[in-house]
Formats: structure tokens, sequence, C-alpha cells
């Protein structure tokens, strides 16, 4: 093999030099440019992109700080609300009470003096036909008509007797 002669090997050694340093000189010239040119591009895209993605985190924990503090003021609001109901319906519920037991009283009242009034004229009616029939009772037993002096003293005379049985 031609490599490990050793007639070859410093020519073989200068051009595996050469060579290299060609590539080199090539790789360093055009492609290490290149290659540093994209890198830093990236990371220049990587560090704007993180940069956004950090932007982006804080606006959304903002909105997301403000969605929470909306949120928390609905919710005072209806509850507010919802006391402020419950207060108006207990009010109204207690004037209607109220009301209702005035109309209640009312017409407990109202009643209460109509039965009196009936009382009272029952009371008339039967002093009437308890008298009426003590007349006649007594015209019967007389057989004769009386005249109104003599009814009027009979008649004390029976309503007398009448309140004492009462009260007795």
């Amino acid at each position: 093999m031609p490599q490990f002669d050793t007639k070859f090997f410093p020519s073989l050694v200068f051009w595996s030099v050469v060579s290299f340093a060609l590539m080199l000189l090539i790789v360093a010239k055009y492609l290490y440019p290149a290659m540093t040119r994209i890198l830093e591009e990236r990371r220049k895209k990587v560090s704007s992109d993180l940069e956004a993605a950090r932007a982006n985190r804080e606006e959304s924990e903002r909105l997301l700080a403000e969605q929470r503090a909306l949120l928390e003021k609905a919710r005072a609001q209806s509850d507010a609300m919802i006391r402020q109901a419950e207060e108006m319906a207990r009010t109204l519920r207690e004037e209607r009470e109220k009301e209702l037991a005035l109309s209640v009283k009312a017409e407990l009242d109202k009643a209460t003096a109509q039965i009196a009034a009936d009382r009272e004229k029952m009371k008339a009616d039967l002093r009437t036909e308890t008298v009426t029939l003590i007349v006649r009772s007594l015209e019967t037993l007389l057989e004769e008509s009386l005249s109104d002096t003599q009814k009027v003293l009979f008649i004390n005379k029976a309503m007398k007797a009448l309140d004492e049985r009462k009260a007795g």
C-alpha cells in the first residue's frame, strides 16, 4: 500500500496538510461566517420568542387577575342583589301580614259590632214580644181591655220581675 510506503510518506503528509489547510480556509472563509450568522439569527429568534412568551405570560396573568377581580365584583354584586331582594321580600311579607292582620281585626270588629247590634235588637224584640204576650195574657185573664196606663203598670212590673230573675 502506498500510504505505508516510506518513500511516499513525506509527500502524502505535505498534501494532507495542504488539503486540510485549504479545507480549513474554505470553512473559515465561507462556511463559518454563514454558520455563525445562522446561529446568531437563531439565538436572536429564540431570545425574542422567549421575550414574547414572557410578555404574553405576564399579559395572561394580568388578564386573569382582571377576570378574577371582575368575577369577584360580579359575585359581590349578585350577593348584594340577592340580599336586597330578600330584604324586599321580607318587608313586603311583613307589610302583607300587617295589612291582613288589620283587615282581620276590622272584620272581627265589624262582626262583633254586628253581633252586639243584633243582640240588642233581639233583646228589644224579645221585650216587645214579652210585653205583648203579657198584655194579651192579662187581657185574656181579666177578659177585659186594659187602659194604656194599666198596660204600662203591668209591663213595668213584668219587666222588673224579669230583670230580678236575670240578676238572681
